[in-house]
Protein backbone atom coordinates (compact mmCIF):
# COMPACT_ATOMS: atom_id res chain seq x y z
CA UNK A 1 0.00 0.00 0.00
CA UNK A 2 1.28 3.47 -0.93
CA UNK A 3 1.42 5.76 2.06
CA UNK A 4 1.02 9.54 2.09
CA UNK A 5 2.82 12.15 4.13
CA UNK A 6 3.10 10.87 7.72
CA UNK A 7 2.88 14.45 9.05
CA UNK A 8 -0.59 14.66 7.53
CA UNK A 9 -1.68 11.49 9.31
CA UNK A 10 -0.25 12.74 12.58
CA UNK A 11 -2.03 16.07 12.24
CA UNK A 12 -5.46 14.68 11.41
CA UNK A 13 -5.12 11.81 13.87
CA UNK A 14 -4.45 14.21 16.72
CA UNK A 15 -7.08 16.65 15.46
CA UNK A 16 -9.69 13.88 15.68
CA UNK A 17 -8.35 12.83 19.08
CA UNK A 18 -8.61 16.26 20.69
CA UNK A 19 -11.89 17.10 18.97
CA UNK A 20 -13.37 13.83 20.23
CA UNK A 21 -12.16 14.50 23.76
CA UNK A 22 -13.44 18.09 23.74
CA UNK A 23 -16.82 16.96 22.44
CA UNK A 24 -17.35 15.44 25.87
CA UNK A 25 -15.49 17.74 28.27
CA UNK A 26 -17.76 20.83 28.11
CA UNK A 27 -20.85 18.70 28.69
CA UNK A 28 -19.58 17.02 31.85
CA UNK A 29 -20.51 19.79 34.36
CA UNK A 30 -24.23 19.88 33.43
CA UNK A 31 -24.26 16.08 33.21
CA UNK A 32 -22.80 15.91 36.71
CA UNK A 33 -25.63 18.13 37.97
CA UNK A 34 -28.23 15.91 36.33
CA UNK A 35 -26.62 12.85 37.92
CA UNK A 36 -26.73 14.48 41.35
CA UNK A 37 -22.97 14.71 41.80
CA UNK A 38 -21.51 17.40 44.03
CA UNK A 39 -18.94 19.85 42.70
CA UNK A 40 -16.32 18.03 44.78
CA UNK A 41 -17.22 14.66 43.27
CA UNK A 42 -17.16 16.10 39.74
CA UNK A 43 -13.81 17.71 40.44
CA UNK A 44 -12.45 14.42 41.78
CA UNK A 45 -13.37 12.64 38.55
CA UNK A 46 -11.70 15.28 36.36
CA UNK A 47 -8.59 15.57 38.54
CA UNK A 48 -8.15 11.80 38.73
CA UNK A 49 -8.21 11.57 34.95
CA UNK A 50 -5.66 14.38 34.60
CA UNK A 51 -3.44 12.73 37.21
CA UNK A 52 -3.32 9.32 35.52
CA UNK A 53 -2.73 11.01 32.16
CA UNK A 54 0.40 12.61 33.59
CA UNK A 55 1.47 9.52 35.53
CA UNK A 56 1.10 7.11 32.60
CA UNK A 57 2.76 9.25 29.93
CA UNK A 58 6.32 7.97 30.64
CA UNK A 59 5.05 4.38 30.39
CA UNK A 60 3.64 5.01 26.92
CA UNK A 61 6.85 6.74 25.86
CA UNK A 62 8.94 3.74 26.91
CA UNK A 63 6.49 1.33 25.27
CA UNK A 64 6.79 3.22 21.98
CA UNK A 65 10.53 2.56 22.08
CA UNK A 66 9.87 -1.19 22.40
CA UNK A 67 6.94 -1.82 20.05
CA UNK A 68 6.93 1.30 17.84
CA UNK A 69 5.14 4.65 17.68
CA UNK A 70 2.19 3.63 15.50
CA UNK A 71 1.04 0.68 17.65
CA UNK A 72 1.08 2.85 20.78
CA UNK A 73 -0.87 5.60 18.98
CA UNK A 74 -3.54 3.15 17.83
CA UNK A 75 -3.74 1.29 21.16
CA UNK A 76 -4.09 4.59 23.01
CA UNK A 77 -6.94 5.75 20.79
CA UNK A 78 -8.80 2.45 20.96
CA UNK A 79 -8.54 2.38 24.76
CA UNK A 80 -9.63 6.01 25.05
CA UNK A 81 -12.59 5.45 22.72
CA UNK A 82 -13.71 2.38 24.66
CA UNK A 83 -13.27 4.22 27.97
CA UNK A 84 -15.37 7.14 26.77
CA UNK A 85 -18.09 4.77 25.57
CA UNK A 86 -18.18 3.04 28.95
CA UNK A 87 -18.33 6.43 30.67
CA UNK A 88 -21.36 7.36 28.57
CA UNK A 89 -23.02 4.05 29.44
CA UNK A 90 -22.38 4.67 33.14
CA UNK A 91 -23.98 8.08 32.70
CA UNK A 92 -26.96 6.49 30.99
CA UNK A 93 -27.39 4.00 33.84
CA UNK A 94 -27.22 6.91 36.29
CA UNK A 95 -29.82 9.00 34.44
CA UNK A 96 -32.22 6.04 34.27
CA UNK A 97 -31.72 5.17 37.94
CA UNK A 98 -30.14 1.77 37.38
CA UNK A 99 -27.15 2.80 39.50
CA UNK A 100 -26.79 5.66 41.96
CA UNK A 101 -24.77 6.97 44.87
CA UNK A 102 -21.37 5.44 45.47
CA UNK A 103 -21.81 2.85 42.71
CA UNK A 104 -22.46 5.58 40.15
CA UNK A 105 -19.51 7.65 41.35
CA UNK A 106 -17.22 4.62 41.19
CA UNK A 107 -18.39 3.71 37.68
CA UNK A 108 -17.84 7.24 36.39
CA UNK A 109 -14.46 7.48 38.11
CA UNK A 110 -13.16 4.16 36.79
CA UNK A 111 -14.30 4.77 33.21
CA UNK A 112 -12.96 8.35 33.16
CA UNK A 113 -9.63 7.20 34.57
CA UNK A 114 -9.50 4.44 31.94
CA UNK A 115 -9.96 7.09 29.26
CA UNK A 116 -7.14 9.17 30.75
CA UNK A 117 -4.75 6.22 30.99
CA UNK A 118 -5.09 5.33 27.32
CA UNK A 119 -5.45 8.87 26.01
CA UNK A 120 -1.94 9.61 27.27
CA UNK A 121 -0.54 7.28 24.62
CA UNK A 122 -1.69 9.46 21.70
CA UNK A 123 0.28 12.71 22.20
CA UNK A 124 3.34 10.85 23.50
CA UNK A 125 3.61 8.54 20.50
CA UNK A 126 2.77 11.38 18.10
CA UNK A 127 5.56 13.56 19.49
CA UNK A 128 8.07 10.70 19.30
CA UNK A 129 6.93 9.85 15.75
CA UNK A 130 7.35 13.50 14.72
CA UNK A 131 10.88 13.46 16.16
CA UNK A 132 11.63 10.35 14.09
CA UNK A 133 10.59 11.98 10.80
CA UNK A 134 12.00 15.50 11.23
CA UNK A 135 15.55 16.71 10.94
CA UNK A 136 17.06 19.05 13.51
CA UNK A 137 16.20 22.23 11.63
CA UNK A 138 12.58 21.12 11.15
CA UNK A 139 11.89 19.89 14.69
CA UNK A 140 10.21 23.06 16.00
CA UNK A 141 7.97 23.24 12.93
CA UNK A 142 7.00 19.59 13.36
CA UNK A 143 6.09 20.04 17.01
CA UNK A 144 4.16 23.18 16.11
CA UNK A 145 2.04 21.10 13.74
CA UNK A 146 1.15 18.83 16.66
CA UNK A 147 0.23 21.90 18.71
CA UNK A 148 -1.92 23.23 15.89
CA UNK A 149 -3.87 19.96 15.78
CA UNK A 150 -4.43 20.27 19.52
CA UNK A 151 -5.62 23.86 19.19
CA UNK A 152 -8.00 23.18 16.31
CA UNK A 153 -9.42 20.10 18.02
CA UNK A 154 -9.99 22.13 21.16
CA UNK A 155 -11.97 24.63 19.09
CA UNK A 156 -13.98 22.17 17.01
CA UNK A 157 -14.96 19.86 19.87
CA UNK A 158 -16.97 22.37 21.93
CA UNK A 159 -18.61 23.78 18.79
CA UNK A 160 -19.83 20.32 17.78
CA UNK A 161 -20.86 19.60 21.37
CA UNK A 162 -23.07 22.70 21.38
CA UNK A 163 -24.94 21.29 18.38
CA UNK A 164 -25.15 17.68 19.52
CA UNK A 165 -26.20 18.38 23.11
CA UNK A 166 -29.64 19.39 21.84
CA UNK A 167 -30.22 15.68 21.17
CA UNK A 168 -29.26 14.70 24.73
CA UNK A 169 -26.51 15.21 27.29
CA UNK A 170 -24.85 11.90 26.47
CA UNK A 171 -24.84 12.30 22.67
CA UNK A 172 -21.56 14.29 22.63
CA UNK A 173 -19.88 11.51 24.64
CA UNK A 174 -20.94 8.83 22.16
CA UNK A 175 -19.96 11.09 19.25
CA UNK A 176 -16.55 11.80 20.81
CA UNK A 177 -15.92 8.09 21.30
CA UNK A 178 -16.94 7.39 17.70
CA UNK A 179 -14.59 10.07 16.34
CA UNK A 180 -11.66 8.70 18.35
CA UNK A 181 -12.33 5.08 17.36
CA UNK A 182 -12.69 6.02 13.69
CA UNK A 183 -9.39 7.88 13.89
CA UNK A 184 -7.78 4.74 15.38
CA UNK A 185 -9.13 2.61 12.53
CA UNK A 186 -7.96 5.07 9.87
CA UNK A 187 -4.48 5.33 11.35
CA UNK A 188 -4.18 1.56 11.68
CA UNK A 189 -5.01 1.18 7.99
CA UNK A 190 -3.16 4.02 6.29
CA UNK A 191 -0.46 5.53 8.52
CA UNK A 192 3.00 4.11 7.78
CA UNK A 193 5.11 2.80 10.67
CA UNK A 194 7.69 5.15 12.05
CA UNK A 195 10.90 5.08 9.97
CA UNK A 196 12.86 4.46 13.15
CA UNK A 197 15.32 1.71 12.32
CA UNK A 198 15.05 -0.36 15.45
CA UNK A 199 13.04 -0.86 18.59
CA UNK A 200 14.63 -1.28 21.98
CA UNK A 201 13.91 -4.17 24.30
CA UNK A 202 15.23 -2.08 27.19
CA UNK A 203 14.88 1.64 26.44
CA UNK A 204 17.43 3.95 28.07
CA UNK A 205 16.31 5.44 31.38
CA UNK A 206 15.66 9.18 31.16
CA UNK A 207 14.99 11.12 34.35
CA UNK A 208 13.14 14.45 34.55
CA UNK A 209 16.10 16.03 36.36
CA UNK A 210 18.47 15.19 33.51
CA UNK A 211 20.41 18.40 32.89
CA UNK A 212 19.75 18.26 29.16
CA UNK A 213 15.97 18.43 29.48
CA UNK A 214 14.82 19.65 32.90
CA UNK A 215 14.70 23.35 31.89
CA UNK A 216 12.30 22.55 29.04
CA UNK A 217 10.17 20.27 31.24
CA UNK A 218 10.02 23.02 33.86
CA UNK A 219 9.00 25.62 31.28
CA UNK A 220 6.25 23.32 29.99
CA UNK A 221 5.01 22.65 33.50
CA UNK A 222 4.93 26.38 34.35
CA UNK A 223 3.19 27.33 31.10
CA UNK A 224 0.43 24.75 31.38
CA UNK A 225 -0.08 25.45 35.10
CA UNK A 226 -0.75 29.10 34.33
CA UNK A 227 -3.00 28.39 31.33
CA UNK A 228 -5.16 25.96 33.32
CA UNK A 229 -5.14 28.36 36.28
CA UNK A 230 -6.49 31.01 33.93
CA UNK A 231 -9.23 28.76 32.56
CA UNK A 232 -10.42 27.77 36.02
CA UNK A 233 -10.58 31.30 37.48
CA UNK A 234 -11.76 33.22 34.41
CA UNK A 235 -15.48 32.74 35.04
CA UNK A 236 -15.16 33.95 38.63
CA UNK A 237 -13.05 36.92 37.48
CA UNK A 238 -15.63 37.99 34.90
CA UNK A 239 -18.41 37.90 37.48
CA UNK A 240 -16.47 39.72 40.20
CA UNK A 241 -14.56 42.24 38.06
CA UNK A 242 -17.13 43.09 35.38
CA UNK A 243 -20.37 42.24 37.26
CA UNK A 244 -21.55 39.75 34.64
CA UNK A 245 -24.31 37.26 35.26
CA UNK A 246 -23.42 33.58 35.42
CA UNK A 247 -24.73 32.98 31.90
CA UNK A 248 -22.95 36.04 30.50
CA UNK A 249 -19.73 34.95 32.22
CA UNK A 250 -19.93 31.52 30.59
CA UNK A 251 -20.52 33.11 27.20
CA UNK A 252 -17.67 35.60 27.57
CA UNK A 253 -15.35 32.84 28.83
CA UNK A 254 -16.16 30.92 25.69
CA UNK A 255 -15.32 33.92 23.52
CA UNK A 256 -12.03 34.52 25.33
CA UNK A 257 -10.91 30.90 25.15
CA UNK A 258 -11.98 30.71 21.50
CA UNK A 259 -9.72 33.69 20.76
CA UNK A 260 -6.86 31.96 22.57
CA UNK A 261 -7.41 28.79 20.57
CA UNK A 262 -7.48 30.64 17.24
CA UNK A 263 -4.26 32.50 18.07
CA UNK A 264 -2.56 29.30 19.21
CA UNK A 265 -3.52 27.41 16.07
CA UNK A 266 -2.56 30.22 13.69
CA UNK A 267 0.82 30.91 15.27
CA UNK A 268 1.78 27.24 15.41
CA UNK A 269 0.16 26.07 12.20
CA UNK A 270 1.24 28.99 10.02
CA UNK A 271 4.11 31.05 11.38
CA UNK A 272 6.20 28.52 13.32
CA UNK A 273 5.85 25.82 10.66
CA UNK A 274 6.75 28.30 7.91
CA UNK A 275 9.69 30.10 9.49
CA UNK A 276 11.03 27.10 11.46
CA UNK A 277 12.18 29.17 14.42
CA UNK A 278 14.51 27.46 16.88
CA UNK A 279 13.40 26.50 20.40
CA UNK A 280 15.60 29.28 21.80
CA UNK A 281 13.94 31.91 19.61
CA UNK A 282 10.44 30.62 20.39
CA UNK A 283 11.00 30.64 24.14
CA UNK A 284 12.72 34.03 24.22
CA UNK A 285 9.88 35.58 22.23
CA UNK A 286 7.03 33.77 23.95
CA UNK A 287 7.87 34.43 27.60
CA UNK A 288 7.71 38.28 27.57
CA UNK A 289 4.63 38.20 25.32
CA UNK A 290 2.88 35.94 27.84
CA UNK A 291 3.86 38.29 30.68
CA UNK A 292 2.41 41.19 28.68
CA UNK A 293 -0.85 39.32 28.11
CA UNK A 294 -1.20 38.43 31.79
CA UNK A 295 -0.57 42.03 32.79
CA UNK A 296 -3.24 43.05 30.29
CA UNK A 297 -5.81 40.91 32.10
CA UNK A 298 -5.09 42.69 35.38
CA UNK A 299 -5.19 46.16 33.82
CA UNK A 300 -8.03 45.64 31.31
CA UNK A 301 -10.58 48.46 31.76
CA UNK A 302 -13.23 46.74 29.62
CA UNK A 303 -14.18 43.38 28.17
CA UNK A 304 -12.78 44.38 24.76
CA UNK A 305 -9.34 44.98 26.29
CA UNK A 306 -9.65 41.69 28.18
CA UNK A 307 -10.28 39.79 24.95
CA UNK A 308 -7.28 41.54 23.38
CA UNK A 309 -5.14 40.41 26.31
CA UNK A 310 -6.28 36.84 25.73
CA UNK A 311 -5.32 37.12 22.07
CA UNK A 312 -1.83 38.18 23.16
CA UNK A 313 -1.61 35.16 25.45
CA UNK A 314 -2.73 32.90 22.63
CA UNK A 315 0.11 34.23 20.46
CA UNK A 316 2.54 33.59 23.30
CA UNK A 317 1.27 30.06 23.81
CA UNK A 318 1.68 29.35 20.12
CA UNK A 319 5.37 30.17 20.49
CA UNK A 320 5.99 28.51 23.85
CA UNK A 321 4.47 25.07 23.25
CA UNK A 322 6.63 24.11 20.25
CA UNK A 323 9.54 25.85 21.98
CA UNK A 324 9.76 23.69 25.08
CA UNK A 325 8.60 20.53 23.27
CA UNK A 326 11.15 20.71 20.47
CA UNK A 327 13.83 21.96 22.87
CA UNK A 328 13.55 18.79 24.94
CA UNK A 329 13.37 16.60 21.83
CA UNK A 330 16.49 18.12 20.29
CA UNK A 331 18.42 17.78 23.55
CA UNK A 332 18.36 13.96 23.52
CA UNK A 333 19.33 11.21 21.12
CA UNK A 334 17.22 9.22 18.67
CA UNK A 335 16.87 6.31 21.11
CA UNK A 336 15.45 8.62 23.80
CA UNK A 337 12.64 10.29 21.84
CA UNK A 338 9.91 8.10 23.30
CA UNK A 339 11.15 8.69 26.82
CA UNK A 340 11.41 12.46 26.43
CA UNK A 341 7.95 12.59 24.84
CA UNK A 342 6.57 10.79 27.88
CA UNK A 343 8.28 13.20 30.26
CA UNK A 344 7.04 16.19 28.26
CA UNK A 345 3.47 14.94 28.55
CA UNK A 346 3.93 14.14 32.24
CA UNK A 347 5.24 17.62 33.06
CA UNK A 348 2.43 19.41 31.24
CA UNK A 349 -0.07 16.96 32.74
CA UNK A 350 1.21 17.80 36.21
CA UNK A 351 0.58 21.45 35.41
CA UNK A 352 -3.01 20.60 34.47
CA UNK A 353 -3.45 18.89 37.85
CA UNK A 354 -1.93 21.67 39.97
CA UNK A 355 -3.22 24.66 38.01
CA UNK A 356 -6.79 24.57 39.40
CA UNK A 357 -5.55 24.17 42.99
CA UNK A 358 -3.06 27.04 42.75
CA UNK A 359 -5.47 29.29 40.85
CA UNK A 360 -8.40 28.94 43.21
CA UNK A 361 -6.17 29.31 46.28
CA UNK A 362 -4.71 32.57 44.93
CA UNK A 363 -8.12 33.82 43.85
CA UNK A 364 -9.44 33.48 47.38
CA UNK A 365 -6.81 35.97 48.56
CA UNK A 366 -7.60 38.52 45.85
CA UNK A 367 -9.35 38.27 42.48
CA UNK A 368 -6.31 39.70 40.67
CA UNK A 369 -3.77 37.57 42.57
CA UNK A 370 -3.59 34.66 40.05
CA UNK A 371 -2.85 37.04 37.19
CA UNK A 372 -0.40 39.23 39.09
CA UNK A 373 1.50 36.12 40.23
CA UNK A 374 1.48 34.75 36.67
CA UNK A 375 2.80 38.04 35.29
CA UNK A 376 5.66 37.96 37.78
CA UNK A 377 6.37 34.31 36.97
CA UNK A 378 6.66 34.90 33.24
CA UNK A 379 8.80 37.97 33.80
CA UNK A 380 11.17 35.76 35.79
CA UNK A 381 11.02 33.03 33.14
CA UNK A 382 11.94 35.62 30.51
CA UNK A 383 15.19 36.20 32.39
CA UNK A 384 15.61 32.43 32.76
CA UNK A 385 15.36 31.64 29.03
CA UNK A 386 17.84 34.42 28.18
CA UNK A 387 20.44 33.33 30.71
CA UNK A 388 20.22 29.56 31.25
CA UNK A 389 22.97 27.79 29.26
CA UNK A 390 20.76 24.86 28.22
CA UNK A 391 18.22 27.18 26.62
CA UNK A 392 20.97 29.29 25.04
CA UNK A 393 22.20 26.15 23.27
CA UNK A 394 18.71 25.24 21.98
CA UNK A 395 19.33 26.30 18.39
CA UNK A 396 17.59 24.26 15.70
CA UNK A 397 20.02 25.24 12.97
CA UNK A 398 23.60 26.10 13.80
CA UNK A 399 23.98 27.59 10.36
CA UNK A 400 21.14 30.05 10.83
CA UNK A 401 21.76 30.80 14.51
CA UNK A 402 18.02 31.37 14.85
Amino acid sequence: MKHGNPKTYLFFGLLATYAGLMLANPVFPPLARELGLSELEAGLIVSASAFVFAACSPFWGALSERIGRKPVFVIGLVGAGVGMTLFALAGRFGLTGLIAGGTLLAALLVTRVTTGVFMAGAPVSAQAYMADITETADRSAGMALIGAANGLGTLLGPALAALLVTFGLLVPFYAGAAVILLAALALALVMPPSPRRQTLETPPALRPWDGRIWPFLFLGFATVTVIVLLQVTLGFFLIDRFALSAVAAVQMSGVALFVVGIALALVQGVFVTRFKWSPRTLLRAGMPIMALGMAGVVLAPSLAYLIAAFAVMGIAGGLLFPGFTSGASLAVGADEQGAVAGLNAASTGAGAVLGPLIGTALYQTDIAAPYIASTALFAALTLFVWTHPTVRRAVASLASGA
